[in-house]
């Protein structure tokens, strides 16, 4: 070889194409993210140990909550009104208080929290797609909502029919309330997507906070007295959302005119169940425009 040839200019390099990552793959990776995220938060913990106590209080007390006959003994708890116990008294309460337990931590939280202190670029940056992040953000809240509730379900009816066993109560029709529980699964599966996507809206954890438990308890039964007025608007009512999702976690109409007013809505079971889930996609969907379309100044 001659040392003082010229030397060989080296061949280009061609950058070799990445394999584009399907969508599928960019939603596990966005998922397994947001799992664990939620996995390393105290709130996480703390409110999953507050449902669970309150689960096993509830099944102790069912046996104090049992009406009884004129010589004492205790009567066979109504159908409508073990569904109401499963689903933690959303009839009494107005809203499911494993909703409100649930909600703000696998629903406003991820959102609201990454906008309010600034880390919302960093999920942006390590997932690639602000879309994608924030659909992973609603599928994995509604599945831990969904997981946590059924949980809940089997630890309060195990702890009650326990406690009826031991203390030689009757033991009411588990099997009957199967319609009305499945309901209440599906609409706990919604509180995450609108607290999620309330959060994307308001960018405020305390207003989505604020909305989500003052409008169906008080100002929606307002909104609705005062369209009501309208010409026009006389059923408005019983198509608001929160009614009908307390008409889709109950076991039957109710009978008594006060019932039937804390309900709010006489719309069939099916029909409210589709009415509010139609209503949360709607608020989910806003919440996505929001949430690609926002910055986090």
């Amino acid at each position: 070889m001659n040392p003082h040839a010229p030397a060989t200019p080296p061949l280009p390099v061609l950058p070799f194409p990445a394999a584009p990552t399907s969508l599928v793959t960019a939603l596990r990776r966005a998922a397994r993210y947001e799992i664990r995220r939620l996995q390393g938060l105290t709130s996480t913990r703390i409110v999953l140990g507050l449902l669970c106590a309150v689960s096993v209080l509830n099944g102790i007390l069912l046996r104090t909550d049992l009406p009884t006959a004129p010589n004492g003994e205790p009567l066979a708890v109504s159908t409508a009104d073990l569904a109401d116990w499963l689903q933690h008294s959303p009839t009494a309460q107005q809203v499911p208080l494993s909703a409100l337990l649930l909600v703000f931590v696998f629903g406003s939280g991820p959102v609201a929290g990454e906008l309010r202190y600034g880390t919302a670029r960093t999920t942006w940056l390590t997932l690639g797609s602000r879309g994608i992040a924030y659909t992973a953000k609603l599928l994995v809240g509604a599945t831990a909502v969904l997981s946590a509730a059924a949980l809940s379900l089997l630890l309060q009816t195990a702890v009650g029919a326990t406690a009826l066993a031991l203390t030689g109560a009757p033991q009411p029709a588990w099997t009957e309330a199967g319609g009305p529980v499945l309901r209440y699964l599906l609409v706990m599966g919604c509180w995450p997507v609108l607290g999620a996507g309330l959060a994307a809206l308001l960018r405020s954890r305390v207003a989505t906070v604020l909305a989500l438990t003052l409008w169906p308890i008080l100002a929606e039964r307002l909104t609705g007295l005062l369209l009501a007025k309208l010409p026009g608007f006389d059923g408005i009512a019983e198509v608001l959302p929160f009614a009908a999702a307390r008409a889709a976690m109950r076991a039957e109409p109710a009978t008594d005119p006060f019932t039937q007013a804390l309900v709010g809505s006489s719309l069939p079971a099916g029909a409210a169940t589709a009415l509010f889930v139609l209503f949360t996609l709607a608020v989910g969907a806003l919440g996505w425009f929001a949430y690609a379309r926002r910055s986090t100044a």
